[in-house]
C-alpha cells in the first residue's frame, strides 16, 4: 500500500506556530485589554491563562479524536474553530467573554499542531519523521521571537482588536491551505469515539515506558529553560542593573541559537542519524547541567558566565525538542495523534511544575537561579539511559 502523503515542512512549521503566536502575541496588550474592559490589571492575565488551559485541555482529547475520526475532519474543524473565536475575541462586548474565547481559540489552535505531528508519523518512519519534526521547533522559535514585536507594533499602530482580526486571518488562510493541500493521512481509523475509548488510548500511551522516556525528555527540554526565564530578569535587575528591555536583547540570543540549532537539525540528523545526534545532545546536557552551578560559583556570578552557558544550551535544544517528540509519537504508530496531544499536555504540566519548583528554590542567588535547569538537564540524561536501555529490550 502506498504511504499517504503528509504535511508539507512549511506546512508543518506555520501549524505549529500557529498555537504560541496567538499565545505570546497578546502579552504586549493586555494593559490596554484591561482599560478597555476597565478590569484590574492582574485579571487580564486570565487572558492568557484561559489560553493556556485550553491548550493542555485540548491536546488530551482532540488527539485521540484524531486517532478515531481521522486527522484532515480534526485539522480543518480546529482551524475552523480557530478563526472563529478569533473573530469573537476582536468584537467580545465583555472581558468574560474575550476570556471565554480565547479558552476555545487555544483548543482549536492546539488541534492543528497536535494533527500535524500525528500526521507526520502517519507517513514518515525514523530518520525521515524527525527531520520533518525539527520544522516544529523552527516555527516554535519563530513564533516566540517574532510575536511580542509584532503584537506590541499592531497594538500600538491600531488596537488589540485588530490584532485578533490578523489573527483571523491567519486562521482564514490556514484553513483555506488545509483544505486544498492536506490529505487524509490516517489509514485505518479506529471508529467511533466515546470518553472510555479516549480514556482507554490514553492510558494505553502511558503504559508505554518508552514513549514516558521520550515525553519526559521532550518535556524537560523546555521546562527548566522556562523556570529560569521566568526569575532571570528580576535577578538581572536587582545585581547587574539590567532593565527588562537590555534582558530581552539576551533573550534574543538565546531565541537566536534555539532557532539555528532547529534548522541544523534535520541535516545532522541526514548525516549522523537520528539516535546519534540525540544522545550526543543529552550527553553534552548531562555535562552542562552539571557544570553549570559549578561554573556560577568558581568564576562568580556574571552575564556573561550565566547567558553564554544558557546560549549553549538552547542550541542544544533546538536540535532535542523535535527528536523528542518524534521519538514519543514513534513509540506508538497506531496511536499517533494520542501520543501527539499526551507529549504536548505532558510539557505544559512539566513547564508548570519547573516554574514552581523554580520560585520555591530561588532566594535571590546565582546558584539557586539556575538550579532548576541543573536539574532538568541532568533528569534528561537519566532519561536518555532509560530509553538506551528500552530499545535493547
Amino acid at each position: 500500500m502506498t504511504s499517504p502523503v503528509g504535511p508539507s515542512r512549511l506546512q508543518l512549521a506555520l501549524s505549529s506556530a500557529l498555537s504560541p503566536f496567538a499565545m505570546v502575541i497578546v502579552a504586549p496588550m493586555l494593559p490596554m485589554i484591561g482599560r478597555a474592559y476597565q478590569v484590574d490589571p492582574a485579571a487580564t492575565q486570565f487572558a492568557v491563562s484561559a489560553y493556556l488551559f485550553g491548550l493542555f485541555l485540548a491536546q488530551l482529547i482532540l488527539g485521540p479524536l484524531s486517532d478515531r475520526f481521522g486527522r484532515r475532519v480534526i485539522l480543518l474543524s480546529s482551524l475552523g474553530v480557530y478563526t472563529a473565536m478569533s473573530l469573537v475575541c476582536a468584537v467580545a462586548p465583555s472581558f468574560e467573554v474575550l476570556v471565554i474565547a480565547r479558552f476555545l481559540q487555544a483548543c482549536g489552535a492546539a488541534g492543528a499542531s497536535t494533527v500535524v505531528r500525528a500526521a507526520v508519523h502517519d507517513c514518515y518512519r525514523g530518520d525521515v519523521a524527525a527531520r520533518f519534526m525539527t520544522f516544529i521547533a523552527v516555527g516554535h522559535s519563530v513564533a516566540h521571537t517574532l510575536s511580542p514585536t509584532l503584537g506590541g507594533f499592531i497594538a500600538d499602530a491600531a488596537g488589540p482588536s485588530d490584532t485578533f482580526y490578523m489573527l483571523a486571518v491567519t486562521g482564514v488562510a490556514m484553513l483555506n491551505w488545509a483544505t486544498l493541500r492536506m490529505p487524509e493521512t490516517l489509514i485505518a481509523s479506529r471508529g467511533a469515539a466515546s470518553v472510555g475509548a479516549i480514556v482507554r488510548d490514553t492510558l494505553a500511551v502511558l503504559r508505554n515506558p518508552l514513549f514516558f522516556a521520550y515525553a519526559a525528555v521532550y518535556g524537560l527540554t523546555g521546562s527548566g529553560f522556562f523556570a529560569f526565564l521566568a526569575i532571570a530578569p528580576a535577578y538581572f535587575e536587582a545585581h547587574f542593573q539590567v532593565s527588562g528591555t537590555a534582558f530581552g536583547l539576551y533573550w534574543s540570543y538565546m531565541a537566536f541559537a534555539f532557532l539555528i540549532a532547529a534548522m541544523l537539525g534535520g541535516r545532522l540528523v541526514t548525516r549522523f542519524g537520528l539516535r546519534r545526534v540525540f544522545n550526543l545532545c543529552l550527553g553534552l546536557c548531562a555535562v552542562i547541567g552539571a557544570s553549570l552551578p559549578l561554573l556560577v560559583v568558581v568564576m562568580g556570578a556574571t552575564p556573561i558566565t550565566i547567558i553564554a552557558p544558557m546560549v549553549i544550551v538552547s542550541g542544544i535544544l533546538g536540535v532535542t525538542s523535535p527528536l523528542s517528540l518524534s521519538g514519543a509519537i514513534a513509540s506508538e504508530p497506531k496511536l499517533a495523534g494520542t501520543a501527539s496531544g499526551l507529549c504536548g499536555a505532558l510539557s505544559m504540566a512539566y513547564s508548570g511544575l519547573f516554574t514552581i519548583l523554580g520560585g520555591m528554590i530561588y532566594d535571590g542567588d546565582a546558584l539557586t537561579l539556575v538550579m532548576p535547569l541543573t536539574i532538568a538537564m541532568l533528569s534528561m540524561a537519566v532519561c536518555a539511559v532509560a530509553i538506551a536501555r528500552l530499545r535493547r529490550v
